[in-house]
């Protein structure tokens, strides 16, 4: 964790940052090394700080979602019409490539990937909603899932070897388990009475955690297999809104949509605070 000094940071010296990336010839340890014998920046220099940002263009607004792999990010646009996810290339935060959705393919709200494609998950309000699997080598359309009627909203997504797992703002709540190979329906898991909202997910070798923004707040234990309810954890007094979630190796973490914000630590091998057992 950097450490930085009690009145913030004051001077470039005082960045605490590990990395040696090379900026166009201008390594940030280096810079670092100039201003702090006290030399002034040179033009290049000044450049090579302003590139630690990647600004969008017009009509490139609000980014919702990203996700990264080895050299590149992924920014998942939300207000854009259509939806664009924007590739950049970390060594420079440069656009790399754009993928730019089709006539009523509008407002990117999430983002997965595997090693070969970018899922983007629309967060389309008139149903039917979209999963769009992207190739990351060429940033175009390999397919595409398209919900039902009543599916709408996609949130949310994560996913493992085979499958895509899409989360729905939608009363119940939907988890779709999208079959990557194909893009189709799998399997569907549907909240009971009061489990609507489904805004996070994650996931470990045989469950999907489902995060439900609903007052109290819910945390789904989900088997993949089956796509049937494992367990429930459902907050306390005033532990509303759920709308972040990640998991380890015991644990579940639900991020709260609260003032003030709470980070719940959820036991996964259900002791304490825990997951209740269905029935």
């Amino acid at each position: 964790m950097p450490r930085y000094p009690k009145g913030g940071i004051t001077k470039l010296s005082e960045l605490d940052i590990d990395a040696d990336k090379d900026w166009g010839g201008y390594t940030l340890t280096n810079i670092k090394k100039a201003v702090a014998a006290g030399e002034p920046l040179s033009i290049e220099q000044m450049l090579a700080l302003v590139a630690y940002a990647w600004t969008g263009g017009a009509g490139e607004d609000s980014c919702f979602a990203l996700i990264q792999d080895t050299d590149y990010v992924y920014a998942g646009l939300y207000d854009s019409s259509p939806a664009l996810v924007i590739k950049i290339a970390k060594a420079t935060m440069t656009v790399s490539a754009t993928w730019t959705g089709g006539a009523g393919e509008d407002f990117c709200r999430a983002l997965t990937q595997d090693t070969d494609y970018v899922y983007a998950g629309l967060d389309i309000f008139t149903p039917p909603t979209k999963v769009i699997k992207i190739a990351k080598a060429t940033m175009t359309t390999s397919a595409t899932w398209t919900g039902g009627a009543d599916e709408y909203g996609c949130r949310a997504l994560t996913q493992d070897t085979d499958y895509v797992y899409a989360g729905l703002d939608t009363s119940p709540a939907k988890v779709i388990k999208i079959a990557k190979a194909t893009m189709t329906t799998s399997a569907t898991w549907t909240g009971g009475a009061g489990e609507n909202e489904c805004f996070a997910l994650t996931q470990d070798t045989d469950y999907v955690y489902a995060g439900l923004h609903i007052s109290p707040a819910k945390v789904i234990k989900i088997a993949k297999a089956t796509m049937t309810t494992s367990a429930t954890w459902t907050g306390g007094a005033s532990e509303n809104y759920c709308d972040a979630l990640t998991q380890d190796t015991d644990y579940v973490y639900a991020g709260l949509h609260i003032s003030p914000a709470k980070v719940i630590k959820i036991d996964a091998r259900r002791r304490f605070p825990l997951f209740w057992d269905v029935g």
